[in-house]
């Protein structure tokens, strides 16, 4: 969630969007170097581990090369795994601040904030068209009102 994505948007929505990205930007960065750094621990490790196997070249007297291997590829993927962790929560501190943010609207009526709600809670990932359409409705009423 990079504010420089939001440029093209309308104020408003850009606006928001600046907002959930403030919440999210340590997790982000977090989980940014945990899938740098793990991805290719896991890949190296297990294909160097993988190639040993295959060259038949694995004997008692060599098996430290492997076990550093896999000691390198478990510390990837358990580095993987947490990155997949956290992005999991971003989701969920995203959806949860635009729920939040629907809920606090005194412009748009009860019956259109559930429907928003509900359709931002069954999301599995976070699709932000609706928080979007949102925030456009809520626009154009706020507009409709004061002329």
């Amino acid at each position: 969630m990079n504010p420089s994505h939001f440029e093209h948007l309308p104020p408003f929505i850009k606006k928001e969007m600046e907002k959930i990205a403030e919440k999210v930007q340590p997790l982000l960065k977090k989980n940014t170097t945990y899938f740098m750094f793990g991805l290719p621990l896991m890949l190296v490790g297990g294909l160097n581990i993988a190639m040993h196997y295959t060259q038949g070249s694995l004997t008692m007297n060599s098996i430290l090369v492997p076990a550093i291997y896999a000691l390198m590829a478990a510390i990837g993927l358990a580095l993987f795994q947490e990155s997949r962790g956290l992005k999991k929560q971003i989701h969920r501190i995203g959806k949860a601040h635009m729920v939040e943010r629907i809920k606090q609207s005194d412009i748009i009526e009860e019956n259109r904030k559930q429907i928003y709600i509900l359709t931002v809670e069954k999301q599995t990932k976070m699709d932000l068209q609706p928080f979007f359409k949102f925030l456009t409705e809520e626009n154009k009423e706020r507009q409709n009102t004061y002329f």
